[in-house]
């Protein structure tokens, strides 16, 4: 009977270069990374759609004497301030310089421009006719010799009131900019109100939180793609370029 014999010993398996060159990150770091991608995708969710709004809306406020251009419709109102509210429009202004914006010398004096317009409110009584009439109202109104107004921004357009002093003619415009002024009002927050400010706020802190979070994942990322930071670079290199042409044009 022969017997035969086997090597039965266990062959070693060594790591890889790549494995064994690569070092343990502590345990913070790792908590860390995990932190910056939750805010970083946190902060995508809840507002990608208001990003992408505001970068379509910014692109229409770039060409809004051209392909975007807002279509502009005009209506117009007149009516008559009653007698006995005239005395309350032609009280005594508080203070009233007739200097002219103009000197001798040809110049223009800019401290003098508005110098023969006032601002102070309107009379109580005034204000109260304009609601009941459904005319706007504002808490302060330009006031000149002649005549008393105000221009206001509203969402989408743009609305004027204008009084004569001396008869009471009441003069009310307002100008539409159609969906296209709608849009850009809400981009630059015009005519909007405290809680739209609010959220535009809130969407400026997440486009920060969103881009400062992408920084750092692209500083995690960028010995795996060496083209991470020469993107990064011409993407701050290329509009200062721009800025020192327009500068020097």
């Amino acid at each position: 009977m022969s017997l035969s014999f086997h090597n039965s010993s266990a062959t070693k398996v060594y790591p890889s270069p790549d494995k064994a060159k690569k070092k343990k990150q502590p345990p913070f770091y790792n908590t860390l990374i995990k932190q910056v991608r939750l805010w970083h995708w946190v902060s995508a969710a809840l507002f990608c759609v208001a990003m992408i709004f505001f970068a379509a809306t910014g692109f229409m406020l770039n060409h809004d004497d051209g392909i975007f251009a807002p279509h502009m419709t005009t209506t117009q109102r007149r009516a008559n301030i009653p007698p006995q509210l005239l005395a309350s429009l032609q009280q005594p202004l508080k203070e009233m310089s007739l200097s002219k914006p103009i000197k001798d010398n040809g110049d223009v004096d800019w401290s003098r421009l508005t110098a023969n317009e006032i601002h102070q409110a309107l009379p109580d009584d005034v204000s109260k006719w304009l609601k009941e009439n459904n005319f706007p109202v504002r808490k302060q109104a330009t006031w000149t010799k002649d005549f008393v107004y105000f221009m206001a921004p509203k969402l989408g357009g743009r609305e004027k009131l204008l009084i004569e002093r001396d008869n009471g003619h009441l003069h009310y415009e307002y100008t539409s900019r159609g969906w296209i002024g709608f849009a850009d009002d809400l981009h630059r927050g015009s005519g909007t109100n405290a809680v739209w400010k609010l959220f535009m706020d809130l969407l400026a802190i997440a486009c920060l939180v969103f881009s400062i979070s992408g920084l750092w994942l692209l500083q995690v990322h960028a010995k795996k793609r060496p083209s991470t930071w020469p993107l990064v670079i011409a993407g701050v290199v290329i509009p200062i370029i721009i800025i020192v042409m327009i500068f020097h044009s």
